[in-house]
């Protein structure tokens, strides 16, 4: 490893709430000469960069990473090679790079794509965050799992009906992720299955504006915000 390279820090800024930063996050995104977050047009703005915003220097720079919401796969792994080598450029010329994520930087997360990207010489650090899931557990108040349940992680909007109802009869608890395009299918199969009442939507976790619905009825035709979680009990078979 040459000496005089920088490191990548996957820095992981929680759910939005700026209280919510770890020490080490802190620390690493006020000492790293560069700052790099994840937008999803030219010029946007980034969530996470604005959990981070009060904790900038003004000699510190920011590069903005373009991740495109775009279906083609080829096109998405252009984009991924492309914030790739923006980084390893930033580490081969002896910069440390904070690479700002939402949440946890091995959950879901754009870091993940970077780190697929980089030479296996790269330097690299993860410093883990709050998860999505973990904040909205909080903010409704409601227990996981414990001894002897299982827990499951599920993006709705990638699996079919019957995925979705076998997760649901053989976890204790199942905490959605992108589901807003099929909200409302999801809901039928809670009613079918007779699991609507133990279900809690969580939505923009740990922000003023954040909510938690309980009656998820009343959710049916409605938009709800991306950074949302559905979180439900299960029919697991006891033993």
């Amino acid at each position: 490893m040459a000496k005089d390279w920088g490191t990548l820090y996957g820095v992981g800024v929680g759910p939005g709430d700026p209280e919510l930063l770890t020490l080490k996050a802190v620390r690493i995104v006020q000492s790293a000469a560069v700052i790099a977050a994840p937008v999803t047009r030219p010029g946007g703005d980034s969530y996470a960069l604005s959990t981070v915003g009060g904790l900038l220097r003004p000699d510190q720079r920011v590069i903005k990473l373009l991740f495109p919401m775009v279906r083609d796969e080829d096109a998405k792994r252009a984009y991924r090679v492309q914030a790739a080598e923006a980084v390893w450029q930033e580490l081969r010329h002896g910069a440390d790079v904070a690479f700002l994520t939402e949440g946890d930087p091995l959950f879901h997360s754009t870091f993940i794509y970077v780190l697929n990207e980089l030479p296996a010489a790269a330097p690299v650090e993860v410093v883990p965050g709050v998860t999505s899931i973990t904040a909205a557990a909080a903010q409704a108040c409601l227990p996981l799992a414990s001894s002897g349940q299982r827990l499951a992680a599920v993006a709705a909007v990638y699996e079919d009906e019957a995925n979705i109802r076998r997760i649901l009869q053989e976890f204790d608890t199942v905490a959605f992720l992108k589901f807003r395009a099929v909200l409302d299918r999801l809901l039928d199969i809670l009613d079918d299955m007779g699991l609507t009442e133990h279900a809690v939507l969580v939505e923009r976790a740990s922000h003023a504006d954040g909510r938690v619905v309980r009656d998820v009825r009343a959710l049916r035709g409605e938009e709800v915000d991306y950074l949302s979680l559905l979180i439900v009990q299960g029919k697991r078979p006891k033993h």
